[in-house]
């Protein structure tokens, strides 16, 4: 299966950093649907450009009036890496959802009013740096750094 469709120009992504105004020069050349780069043989310049991005071919139209950009690429059915061949599960309990849910932020925290060394005999248990950071005196709370 062939498919086809149209699409803004790619050109750019294949020209070289140079000053020339040659077109063989300007592109990277030797295209095809395994390497990327322009096909000379088939290009005409200022007429019609054939060049080939990551398996992909594009044909760019020049006209007065502006360019137009086909391109075209050999569907490989289920054996593309594209293709997802898996279950899809539909939970009936979502339907119908089509907004965020309504979240009350009131929430009230009570500070605690002990230092973090009070009555450290639990600290044996400490074995690292960050469990340092949350402890206090046997309860837990994170520490946020302000600053």
């Amino acid at each position: 299966m062939y498919i086809t469709g149209n699409s803004t120009t790619r050109l750019d992504e294949l020209k070289k950093f140079t000053h020339s105004e040659i077109f063989t020069d300007k592109y990277f050349g030797g295209g095809s649907f395994t390497s990327d780069g322009i096909d000379y043989g088939l290009s005409i310049e200022n007429q019609t450009i054939v060049y080939y991005l990551n398996g992909i071919r594009y044909v760019d139209n020049i006209e007065s009036s502006g360019t137009t950009t086909t391109y075209g690429v050999t569907g490989q059915g289920y054996a593309s890496p594209d293709f997802i061949n898996s279950y899809v599960v539909k939970l009936p309990i979502k339907d119908n959802i089509i907004s965020n849910p309504k979240i009350n932020n009131d929430v009230f925290i009570d500070r605690q009013q002990i230092s973090v060394f009070d009555r450290n005999y639990k600290l044996e248990f400490i074995r690292k740096l960050v469990d340092l950071e949350t402890y206090a005196s046997g309860k837990y709370f994170n520490i946020v750094k302000n600053s």
